[in-house]
């Protein structure tokens, strides 16, 4: 490929040697970017989740990377943590406007969510072309989280804002077909628009792969290799429905299932109370693991959920569903039926999926559940890793971003 003369400037809160989805993400496009290309990368300080790992300066010889401080506020509470991203959002603009040429490239992603409007501003005022990958719809996910009420003024002044930002981009990279969905309709006004491009998160399928479960050594601590384990993996937040899920696992009465629930989050508390309180004795809670740890705790499960409560359709796509499927797992999704992944599991035969109004029918599926299903439980499973190895592999899906991003200039 034709090596691209003009700077990429990468934004991005999260970045190398964080472990975070986002941080892993934007660190992999960019390495891929810098093979043909010399890439700038703004982002903040090494210590957002007190990484073991020890920052570099450069990945290498075509990735630079500037880093800003970030405020010492707790990023646990709310008001604080909204201080924090508008503070962080303009120390990593003004880096940008400070050091970007005219006609260079900048990437950004949703991530700190005021970046957006910021980084608008300094590319019509410079002449960038700006590229967006959107991992979360603001301020529409406030609603979703039920921080924002819809008829709000602030939300409303909120959504003007944001709605021109995204209107100003040149190419706005979408995880989902409801993502697009959703900004083709908030930006049906506009006389500007983006392009839309569809580039999905991808699966992982050189490091993970599929192993026996009772070779697991989580299954063999927790000491249960005889039950069909349901396992959620990730951010235990607001917007999973977690609890509601909860609610649910505690009218189960069949005997062969366990459920393990792995992670940290702001609903990890409320849950480990619920589980306490009601004697849960077929689910397990158990804290993160690394990321370099994922061949292991993902193939501690017979199936991995993937969940979205209400309201959350087109507002981000989880990118843990695509590890799932390397591992060879099929996918229990309770999400609106239109929802990417819900899709995807129908289309290429990799899973179930429920609705999130339809908790008798999970329930009876729930219920239901017998080691005669186990046979369509592993040729799930072997869909899941065809479809990843096939569509969604790192190569391919990077490949997609290089190929999008050059032929918009």
């Amino acid at each position: 490929m034709k090596k691209d003369k003009r700077k990429l400037w990468v934004v991005t809160e999260l970045f190398f040697p964080e472990e975070t989805s986002t941080a892993y993400i934007m660190t992999k496009i960019s390495e891929h970017f810098a093979r043909d290309t010399e890439v700038h990368v703004i982002c903040g300080p090494a210590a957002y989740q007190k990484s073991n790992l020890v920052a570099t300066e450069a990945l290498n010889a075509n990735i630079t990377i500037t880093r800003v401080k970030t405020p010492g506020l707790n990023k646990d509470k709310l008001l604080q943590r909204a201080l924090r991203m508008a503070l962080l959002s303009i120390q990593l603009t003004y880096k940008l406007w400070r050091k970007a040429g005219r006609g260079d490239n900048v990437l950004i992603v949703t991530n700190p969510a005021p970046v957006v409007p910021l980084v608008t501003w300094v590319c019509r005022w410079k002449s960038l072309k700006c590229f967006t990958i959107v991992h979360d719809v603001f301020p529409e996910n406030l609603v979703a989280a039920k921080i924002m009420k819809p008829g709000s003024l602030p939300y409303r002044l909120l959504k003007s804002v944001f709605n021109k930002a995204y209107s100003n981009m040149a190419v706005l990279f979408v995880l989902g077909r409801d993502m697009k969905a959703v900004f083709e309709s908030k930006l049906q006004g506009y006389k500007k628009q983006p392009v839309i491009k569809i580039v999905e998160n991808w699966a992982d399928t050189v490091s993970i792969a599929p192993t026996a479960k009772d070779e697991n050594p989580v299954i063999r601590k927790l000491g249960v290799a005889d039950k069909i384990i349901f396992q959620f993996a990730g951010n235990l937040g607001r917007v999973q429905g977690l609890m509601e899920l909860c609610h649910i696992i505690k009218d189960i009465r069949n005997p062969l299932l366990h459920f393990i629930f792995i992670g940290e989050g702001a609903v990890k508390k409320e849950m480990l109370q619920f589980i306490a309180t009601h004697q849960l004795s077929n689910v397990s809670m158990l804290d993160s693991f690394s990321r370099s740890k994922q061949q292991e705790f993902l193939n501690a499960t017979d199936v991995g959920i993937v969940s979205l409560q209400e309201g959350m359709a087109g507002l981000g796509v989880p990118s843990k569903s695509y590890n799932i499927l390397a591992a060879g797992k099929p996918i229990l999704f309770i999400g609106n039926a239109n929802s990417e992944i819900s899709l995807m599991i129908n289309e290429h035969n990799v899973g179930w999926t429920f609705d999130v109004s339809e908790s008798a029918a999970l329930l009876d599926f729930f219920n239901g559940l017998s080691v005669t299903d186990v046979a369509q439980l592993t040729q799930k499973g072997k869909n899941a890793r065809t479809l990843a190895v096939n569509k969604y592999a790192q190569d391919i899906i990077l490949d997609k971003y290089v190929k999008l991003t050059m032929s918009e200039n």
